[in-house]
């Protein structure tokens, strides 16, 4: 059984992950999935990639196009979009009047993501 947990990500450090990109991996304790909420500026380095996890992009503010397969789809706040496994895709926040906050749902987990979002805080906290 998962741990119960609670908390607020914006009450928390932002890992940079590279230019115009940061995020917070949160719900860590969870057994079979992964959340992670980014935020992600105007211009951001658009980066194509795959992974064998399953995922739902989530936008809670901003606007984005955000490609799966080559197919971009506008997203709006409240708007999402899934991603199977294996398939190519990418967020591009280009005219987004404040920076795009998009949350991320995994499944199954992503334990780099925690493992590295936990270095982070530990280097942040001078453990």
């Amino acid at each position: 059984m998962s741990k119960i947990a609670n908390g607020n990500w914006n009450e928390t450090k932002w890992q940079p992950l590279r230019a115009g990109i940061e995020r917070v991996v949160f719900a860590m304790e969870a057994d079979t999935l992964c959340c992670t909420v980014g935020r992600v500026e105007n211009g951001n380095e658009v980066k194509p990639h795959t992974h064998p996890n399953e995922q739902v992009a989530l936008v809670l503010e901003g606007e984005c196009d955000y490609y799966v397969d080559g197919v971009p789809y506008r997203l709006t706040p409240g708007s999402w979009v899934t991603v199977p496994p294996n398939v190519e895709h990418y967020i591009h926040v280009y005219d987004s009047t404040v920076p795009c906050l998009q949350m991320d749902i995994f499944t199954p987990d992503r334990p780099e993501y925690t493992e590295s979002f936990t270095a982070f805080l530990a280097e942040k906290e001078g453990k």
